[in-house]
């Protein structure tokens, strides 16, 4: 077992399902903008409308920043 602390910015507003990029806690480039938006406790839009978990949706987020770091390439089917 790898044990790998991460820093968790930008993981709950970037949309997963549309492949919006993470970027680290104080480096958000000027205009970066997330695709889809949380619309209520629970509930996350992407940008095509499709309706998904919140917390589902953040946590892939940062399933994919981990990856990332650990040099994974986790490509995926969208």
């Amino acid at each position: 077992i790898r044990y790998v602390e991460t820093e968790e910015a930008n993981t709950s507003c970037a949309s997963y399902l549309d492949g919006d990029p993470l970027p680290e806690h104080g480096k958000k480039p000027d205009g970066w903008a997330a695709s889809g938006r949380r619309i209520k406790r629970g509930l996350y839009r992407t940008k095509n409308g499709s309706l998904v978990n919140a917390d589902l949706q953040a946590s892939a987020n940062i399933l994919r920043k981990v990856a990332m770091n650990l040099g994974i390439d986790c490509h995926q089917n969208r």
